[in-house]
């Protein structure tokens, strides 16, 4: 169960990543995809296991922040967050 559970939440992660054009879709798709390794993570229960699991969280935490303060500059600049009009820039 857990493996059908991370090859879900990674290929959600893909689909918003590819069908979206929206900035911040497409970090929630790369946060998903990041992710994704959690439930198996869990499952194996490990000390080693649950440590890399920490790990994998403050990396996606340090990630969506970073992100988040690059997309807040940009919409704040161009008055949105659609990346179409990024390529006309």
């Amino acid at each position: 169960m857990p493996f059908v559970l991370s090859l879900v939440l990674f290929v959600s992660g893909l689909y918003l990543l590819l069908s979206r054009a929206h900035a911040l879709w497409l970090l929630i798709g790369v946060e998903l995809m990041l992710n994704a390794a959690a439930p198996l993570l869990i499952a194996v229960g490990t000390a080693e296991a649950l440590a890399v699991l920490f790990l994998l969280l403050f990396f996606a935490l340090l990630e969506a922040g970073a992100a988040l303060f690059i997309f807040y500059h940009y919409a704040r600049s161009h008055r949105t967050l659609s990346l179409d009009k990024l390529a006309a820039l």
